[in-house]
């Protein structure tokens, strides 16, 4: 792999074209965010159709969710090593090829052409394939920004960045919804690895990359990278973060049932149902994280706490709730408090960490989604099946008091109390 050209400090590129490199990615996460949240809403559906249980739709989670835990801390490892576009591109391209695998088992299954049981192994093997490569996108763009903003500035711009992928998770299910009623959810998912291909192309052709590669000695494997989870600096920012993602997956997973269950809607319907409510949900992420966030400019631990209460306030909403009304409320309002909690760690966790560190660090607080989505099928999907549809929601109340009490409480998080003034004289000038 090609190491990023020299750079050089007398030549520094202007704010516009870090402007527009910001934009490129920021589109590029939209595509991949698109791709992702449609399966909160095509999934549940889908495995009524093909009459398979709850449960199996969280396999396709469980094995994804782990790989992209995994891996994640490796890829921003490997973006320290080698520069942030190549991990970029190598994942938006391995997120193209794997919704594609996962279309050619939907289609498989639909057609009669494999068994139900199969189609979704199938499904779950091209998810799989997502979480081990396709996860390298996230935390190299998160390092990419992080690399060109200044410490005070720094989870206003992750904040934008990440609200990318909140766009799309907007936009996915509400297109999904649309698509099944139109060309099909196939077509549908090929258009999207058709576009997200276009998005890798256009990474590797125009995205400047001109930070040096950072000189490292220790051997890259998860274990190593997990470890570096344990450093005091980081490990309050960790916790809370899994918490939050492990309450955020539990209700993505399980809304869709719940809709339907609840309610008493048939799959199409549900459907359609769902999706309006994912995309509530969604829009409610964008919101906190490109309007409150910038204008309020709260520091990482006020987010962090802020949002955990508007989670706790809202499954309980979604606990009692019984209609359909009052489903959406909940979760808009546990949406709206996840996008200021997600901003809130993954900011603290990147101003906690040296410059040479940012990789890693981005790599760790992308697998905390990967912590949420390998449990939740558990938390989410088994207690739904066997305790009743209102369990996961009382399991989320208990996660974001324990989210609350350790952003109050922890000192490593009651000392990001402001963002960080000035520049760091060791950062690497900006490209």
């Amino acid at each position: 792999m090609p190491a990023p050209s020299p750079y050089d400090p007398s030549k520094p590129s202007s704010p516009d074209v870090r402007r527009r490199a910001f934009r490129l990615l920021f589109l590029c996460l939209v595509a991949t965010g698109v791709g992702n949240s449609m399966l909160f809403a095509i999934l549940p559906p889908l495995a009524r159709d093909l009459e398979v249980a709850e449960v199996w739709v969280g396999a396709i989670y469980t094995l994804s969710a782990l790989m992209f835990l995994t891996m994640s801390p490796v890829w921003g490892a490997l973006s320290d090593r080698y520069g942030r576009r190549p991990m970029i591109v190598f994942g938006l391209s391995a997120f193209s090829v794997s919704t594609l695998v996962f279309a050619a088992g939907a289609f498989a299954g639909q057609a009669g052409w494999l068994p139900p049981l199969a189609a979704i192994v199938a499904m779950a093997l091209a998810r799989t394939l997502f979480g081990a490569l396709g996860s390298a996108t996230n935390p190299s763009a998160q390092a990419y920004v992080a690399d060109r903003t200044l410490p005070a500035e720094r989870t206003a711009a992750l904040a934008g960045l990440t609200s990318a992928f909140g766009i799309g998770g907007a936009i996915g299910p509400a297109l999904a919804a649309a698509f099944a009623d139109r060309i099909g959810i196939v077509p549908f998912m090929v258009a999207v690895a058709v576009i997200v291909a276009f998005a890798a192309l256009a990474v590797r052709l125009t995205l400047p990359e001109r930070t040096p590669p950072k000189e490292q000695r220790r051997a890259i494997n998860p274990l190593i990278q997990f470890r570096f989870a344990g450093d005091p600096r980081l490990t309050a920012f960790m916790v809370y973060g899994a918490a939050a993602w492990l309450a955020q997956a539990g209700s993505l997973q399980a809304l869709a049932f719940y809709v339907m269950d609840r309610l008493g809607e048939d799959p199409q319907s549900g459907l359609q149902l769902a999706g309006v409510a994912l995309t509530g949900g969604a829009t409610a992420i964008i919101l906190a994280q490109l309007v409150v966030i910038p204008y309020f400019k709260m520091s990482p631990r006020t987010l962090m706490i802020a949002g955990s209460v508007l989670c706790l306030v809202g499954n309980l909403e979604l606990v009692i709730a019984s209609s359909y009304g009052t489903i959406v409320f909940g979760f808009l309002l546990t949406s709206f408090g996840f996008g200021l909690s997600r901003s809130g760690f993954t900011g603290g966790a990147s101003l906690a960490v040296s410059p040479a560190e940012q990789g890693r660090a981005a790599g760790l607080t992308t697998a905390t989604a990967g912590v949420g989505f390998l449990i939740a099928p558990v938390t989410g999907l088994w207690l739904y099946q066997v305790f009743g549809p209102a369990t996961p929601f009382r399991l989320n109340v208990a996660l974001a008091v324990a989210a609350v009490l350790v952003a109050a409480l922890h000192p490593r998080i009651r000392a990001a109390v402001s963002p960080v003034e000035g520049d760091d004289p060791d950062r690497p000038s900006p490209v």
